[in-house]
C-alpha cells in the first residue's frame, strides 16, 4: 500500500460546504482506500492506497 494525502479546497470554510469529518472519512473508505485519517476540519486527508500510481486516483 501506499501512503497518499489529499487536499480538498472549500471544505468547511465559512459556515459553507460543511461536511462531518466522520462523513468525509466513511465517503473515503467507502471507496476503497485504508486508514483514513483527516487533519482537522480543513478536509485534508491522509489515506492508504494499493495503487501506485496517484493520476489514476484522481
Amino acid at each position: 500500500m501506499t501512503r497518499y494525502a489529499a487536499f480538498l479546497r472549500g471544505i468547511n470554510v465559512g459556515g459553507k460546504k460543511i461536511i462531518k469529518m466522520a462523513e468525509l472519512r466513511e465517503a473515503v473508505e467507502s471507496l476503497g482506500f485504508r486508514n483514513v485519517r483527516t487533519i482537522l476540519a480543513s478536509g485534508n486527508l491522509l489515506f492508504d492506497a494499493p495503487e501506485t500510481n496517484p493520476s489514476i486516483l484522481t
